[in-house]
C-alpha cells in the first residue's frame, strides 16, 4: 500500500507509542514466521493499521517481549502475539505486494518488478490459498484500477472508486463478528481508501509528469482547489464511518491514526512543496 496511515507521533502518549510499535513489530514478526524473513520487506504502516483495527474491534490486547532479528544487541520489546486478524493483516500485505509487482510487469514489462515477483511467488501463494477471498477481492481490484490507468481515464472519480471499492471489499473478508462493525468498516475504508489514492496521486504528480505516468489530477487537469476539497471530503466521510464502529481496545491510538495522524498528513501533502502547477 502506500504508508499515509500513520499516527501523529508527537500527539502520541509514550504507553500508546509502545502500543503501536507492539504492533507494528507483531505484523513484522507474523511476516517473517509465515512467509521467511525476506518477505518482511512487504511491511507497510497501512496494513500495520489494519491488524491495529481488526484487533481494537474483537478486544484483542495480547503482547509479549521478544527480540528483532534486525537488532539482535538491543533489548527485547513488546510485541503483538500472532492471531487470526495479524495474519489476515500479513496475507493483505503480502497479496498487495505481490498484486502490485504483476501490475507493473503487466503494464511496463518492468524487470524489477519480474524479479521481485518470482520473489515472493512462493509467499503469494501461501496466502492465496489461505485467504482466497481478500485475493479476489485485491486482484479485482487492481486490475480494474490498471485497466482505467492505461486507458488514461481523464476523471478523478473513476480510478479513486476502483481503489477504493477494492478497500471496502477487503473489509468485507476481514474477520469482523459484528454486522453493524462490518457494515461500517465497509463504509470507512472505502472513503480511506478514495483518501489514499488520491493524496497519493496529489503527492506523486510532479513526478508522474517528469516519467510520462498515469496521474489523475495530471488526466482531468484539476487544481489545488479541487483536490483540496476531494480529499477533505473522503478524509471526513472516512471519520465519520469510523465514529459508528465499535472499539473494545486501543482507542486512544486508533482515534489517534484516524482523527489526528492521516489528517496530518493531509496537510503536509496539501501544503508541501507538491503544490506547484503543473
Amino acid at each position: 500500500m502506500f504508508g499515509y496511515i500513520q499516527p501523529n507521533k508527537d500527539e502520541l502518549r509514550f504507553r500508546e507509542y509502545n502500543e503501536y510499535r507492539a504492533y507494528y513489530c507483531g505484523l513484522c514478526k507474523c511476516i517473517g514466521q509465515e512467509f521467511g524473513e525476506p518477505m518482511k520487506i512487504a511491511l507497510s504502516y497501512d496494513c500495520a493499521f489494519i491488524a491495529l483495527l481488526l484487533t481494537g474491534l474483537a478486544g484483542v490486547e495480547n503482547t509479549c517481549k521478544c527480540r528483532c532479528a534486525y537488532k539482535p544487541l538491543s533489548r527485547a520489546r513488546m510485541a503483538a502475539v500472532q492471531d487470526e486478524y495479524i495474519l489476515f493483516a500479513a496475507d493483505a500485505d503480502i497479496i498487495l505486494a505481490y498484486c502490485k509487482l504483476d501490475d507493473n510487469w503487466r503494464d511496463d514489462k518492468n524487470p524489477g518488478a519480474a524479479a521481485g515477483k518470482a520473489a515472493m511467488k512462493r509467499a503469494f501463494q501461501k496466502a492465496r490459498e489461505r485467504s482466497p477471498q481478500l485475493y479476489k477481492a485485491i486482484h479485482e481490484g487492481i486490475r480494474e484500477l490498471s485497466d482505467l490507468e492505461q486507458a488514461n481515464a481523464p476523471e478523478l472519480d473513476a480510478p479513486a472508486d476502483a481503489f477504493a471499492r477494492m478497500m471496502k471489499n477487503v473489509a468485507l473478508t476481514a474477520p469482523v463478528e459484528s454486522s453493524q462493525n462490518r457494515l461500517a468498516l465497509g463504509h470507512m475504508l472505502y472513503h480511506l481508501g478514495r483518501w489514499v489514492y488520491l493524496v497519493d496521486a496529489w503527492e506523486d504528480r510532479e513526478k508522474d509528469a517528469k516519467k510520462g505516468s498515469y496521474n489523475p489530477f495530471l488526466a482531468s487537469g484539476a487544481d489545488k482547489d479541487r483536490a483540496e476539497f476531494l480529499l477533505n471530503c473522503s478524509l471526513n466521510e472516512a471519520i465519520n464511518a469510523y465514529e459508528l464502529l465499535y472499539i473494545k481496545a486501543h482507542e486512544s491510538l486508533l482515534d489517534n491514526i484516524i482523527k489526528d495522524g492521516c489528517p496530518l498528513k493531509n496537510s503536509e501533502v496539501l501544503g508541501g512543496n507538491n503544490d506547484k502547477s503543473l
